[in-house]
């Protein structure tokens, strides 16, 4: 049988994505700002309207909207002045693990790969968003024949490494911008509010540490190194090293990590982070835009390769310098 995608609740009017109560008893509303902000109140059983608070991105990308307040599977909002009655998500808590978070659209041949990948350096769970809807507008599509992430991942869906969430929204909209992929960073920063960590990067790009066999030592070594308190930071950036294929060489399975055409790492743009997500308000697609202090990775202790070419039609450019360093860790033993 085929697993199946987890559903995100979607309100089209009001360009809703999701509604879920999340693991720090919240109830929360992600939505695109392709509007202003609407005044939204949660109505109670004795038909009280409770505020609901409102996080804006200062990017105008998404609204966030939260409420402490008990679990109920089904409630009642006003929304201006509309009254609706709506189902309430929830998902699993993965309290105190390193997760990843990433969006996905048409990827099936190489998200295994990443997977495997961060799995032998510590990460223990990933919430993938399944993108590979055809994107009309602000209309919640089915997924495209091209790719089946269900059956792909099934092995990991199965043993709960992975969660599939539908996610057909447009990568970009006209007023909020690349409000697809910055919901979808937000939805999972705050619906797992109590992870350790979580880590945003797409599924081209890949954490190259150094002296560390494993993501959780590594971060511990940063913090006792920098004499760091996690209840005064909120991420960790990672500096961006772009790896190119100017021969035009296979990349099918791992045979992209035999690529090691790459130019300088880039000081400044493209960065990628984990979070901690409880410090966090809003996030925008290489940053935090709204919530405590970020700590740059010293490019000598860590990096992550951007395999530019993968899946794309783009990243043929002559690159002269070399970096095989990848390989030391895909080969070391994690068992």
């Amino acid at each position: 049988m085929e697993s199946k995608h987890l559903k995100p609740i979607y309100i089209k009017e009001y360009n809703i994505y999701d509604i879920l109560y999340n693991d720090m008893n919240q109830l929360v509303i992600i939505m695109a700002a392709e509007t202003d902000p609407y005044k939204i109140y949660y109505v109670s059983r004795d038909n009280t309207l409770i505020n609901i608070d409102l996080y804006k991105c200062p990017h105008h990308h998404i609204y966030i909207y939260t409420l402490n307040i008990e679990y109920n599977d089904i409630i009642e909002l006003q929304i201006d002045n509309t009254f609706i009655e709506t189902d309430v998500n929830r998902y699993p808590s993965f309290k105190g693990e390193i997760i990843f978070s990433t969006m996905v659209k048409n990827e099936d041949n190489y998200i295994k790969q990443w997977i495997n990948y961060y799995l032998n350096i510590g990460v223990t769970r990933f919430i993938i968003y399944d993108n590979s809807g055809i994107n009309d507008g602000l209309s919640y599509c089915s997924l495209e024949k091209t790719s089946n992430l269900s059956l792909v991942l099934k092995e990991y869906i199965e043993k709960n490494i992975v969660l599939l969430i539908k996610w057909p929204y447009p990568k970009r909209l006209k007023k909020s911008g690349i409000s697809g992929q910055s919901s979808q960073q937000n939805h999972s920063i705050y619906t797992f509010r109590e992870s350790k960590y979580i880590g945003l990067f797409d599924i081209d790009e890949y954490i190259n540490i150094k002296n560390k066999s494993d993501i959780n030592s590594f971060l511990e070594n940063v913090i006792i190194n920098k004499n760091l308190n996690t209840n005064d930071i909120s991420s960790f950036q990672f500096l961006c090293k772009l790896f190119y294929n100017p021969k035009n060489l296979p990349t099918d399975g791992d045979n992209f990590f035999k690529i090691f055409n790459c130019r300088e790492i880039i000081e400044k743009g493209r960065q990628k982070c984990i979070v901690i997500p409880k410090n966090v308000i809003t996030f925008r697609i290489h940053h935090i835009s709204k919530g405590k202090p970020m700590i740059s990775i010293n490019k000598t202790m860590a990096y992550f390769n951007h395999y530019f070419f993968l899946n794309k039609n783009r990243g043929r450019q002559q690159a002269s310098l070399i970096d095989d360093s990848i390989l030391s860790i895909i080969k070391r033993d994690h068992s």
